[in-house]
């Protein structure tokens, strides 16, 4: 169901205003309101809380509870010395700006993790880029860029599960997951993704645009943020040091991540399922056991590690709310199911994977969700797929890569939120340097599709 072209309303008007305004939450919260408006009429202002913001939270309830425990994480590892110690090993072996930025890219992808990859180790390295000079836009370009493609490209994560399951509901009898494998190689936007954040950190490919600007002004004027800009602060973390005398010990740093990382391989084998709840849980343990048991504090000190902790995740928390009940809201308003309804009419077997790359990537990055983009556009890409018997892997692969475009460009997305917060730096400065260099690569991902889908 839509309402025509006003389906188109609400989410031109939140890119708008985020654009013009710089105000990322005054964007979201317009959108959900105009949204409600169409809706449900006079009738709007009950349903912006109780259908919206209510329902997106509720949806995400495991997610918040996630950020609020990682905060104390990372609260908990910098108190105990663990980023002072990985920062004078960081300076020791990553010691030039190309370095550094690699050491970024190389972090970001292996944790295999939205979240950890963007905010966890945009924490680690801020402080490492930033004696190098390197502009937070790139920092945050270099973030965004790794952690969610690879996180779709390995299939040991939630993508599997959500793609995989969606998949198999749409073709009754049909292995989702399986075919959710055999798309990977076919994912063009996720892998070139990968591949340019690497070139781009190893400085093989230059800089252009407002990129270009803005790490001009950090390696000459010092500038890492925009003057005027409103970054996504964390200053509880920020703050946060080691007690004097106490010598940065790398185990601080190194034990609890194992400890995250030993938790999901265990949760999967064991259950088959893919969990981030209770390894954050137990990587927290870790890193507040550890630094008790060698005093480096007291278990006095844990409330004030997760409260201060939980704090520094209170502004990224509040966006990510309004981001997914302004989800929500876009897909009562018919966004989506109007743009493929409009479009469906051109579809050939040939042009089918292209065209749902693009349609996957504008809804995505105007709606600043893949999920919203997923559920209303996988069940029609994946049906007319067989019904005009077109490459059903391709077509996957295109959905899922059109739909981590948006959610890893768009300024209105948790994962560019994530970034940002990560890198400390303003979301829209963010969404400005890297949309070029975003658009570039949908381009040359559609001219594949179009390659792959005429053979």
């Amino acid at each position: 169901m839509h309402y025509g072209l006003l389906s188109l309303i609400p989410p031109v008007l939140a890119l708008f205003l985020a654009l013009y305004t710089k105000n990322i939450m005054l964007a979201l919260f317009t959108g959900i309101v105009s949204c409600s408006i169409i809706v449900n009429g006079w009738g709007f202002l009950p349903a912006i809380f109780d259908s919206y913001l209510m329902e997106g939270v509720g949806g995400n309830v495991d997610m918040f509870i996630y950020m609020f425990v990682f905060g104390a994480f990372i609260a908990a590892i910098k108190k105990g010395g663990g980023f002072a110690a990985f920062s004078d090993f960081a300076e020791k072996h990553f010691n030039t700006p190309k370095k550094s930025k690699f050491l970024t890219w190389l972090l970001s992808g292996i944790v295999v993790n939205q979240s950890l990859g963007t905010i966890g180790v945009g924490s680690i390295m801020r402080p490492i880029t930033d004696r190098h000079k390197i502009s937070r836009e790139k920092l945050g370009y270099l973030l965004s860029t790794t952690a969610e493609p690879v996180t779709a490209l390995v299939p040991i994560t939630i993508y599997i599960l959500f793609f995989g399951g969606m998949i198999s509901s749409i073709v009754p009898g049909l292995n989702g997951q399986e075919e959710y494998v055999k798309a990977i190689p076919f994912n063009f936007f996720c892998i070139i993704c990968l591949v340019v954040g690497l070139l781009t950190a190893l400085e093989v490919i230059p800089d252009f645009g407002y990129m270009k600007k803005r790490e001009k002004a950090a390696r000459e004027n010092g500038e890492l943020i925009r003057p005027g800009s409103s970054p996504i602060e964390t200053k509880e973390l920020d703050e946060m040091q080691a007690p004097e005398g106490i010598k940065p010990d790398f185990l601080c740093f190194l034990l609890p991540f194992i400890a995250f990382f030993a938790g999901i391989i265990i949760i999967r084998i064991q259950t088959g399922m893919f969990s981030l709840g209770t390894p954050i849980l137990v990587g927290f343990i870790v890193s507040i056991a550890y630094p008790i048991i060698r005093r480096y504090f007291k278990f006095s000190d844990v409330m004030d590690l997760l409260i201060n902790g939980a704090k520094s995740m209170v502004p990224v928390c509040l966006i990510l709310a309004l981001a997914f009940g302004f989800g929500k809201s876009v897909a009562a308003v018919g966004f989506a199911a109007y743009i493929v309804e409009m479009t469906r009419s051109i579809l050939t077997p040939a042009i089918l994977p292209a065209v749902v790359f693009v349609i996957c990537a504008v809804a995505s990055y105007a709606t600043g969700s893949l999920i919203s983009a997923c559920v209303i556009l996988a069940p029609i890409a994946v049906t007319l797929a067989y019904s005009v018997d077109a490459n059903l892997t391709l077509t996957i692969a295109a959905l899922v890569g059109g739909s981590t475009f948006g959610d890893c460009s768009s300024p209105l997305s948790d994962i560019v939120i994530e970034s940002a917060m990560g890198a400390g730096v303003d979301v829209m400065d963010l969404g400005k340097a890297q949309l070029l260099p975003r658009l570039i690569l949908g381009v040359v991902t559609v001219a594949l599709y179009l390659v792959f889908g005429m053979i």
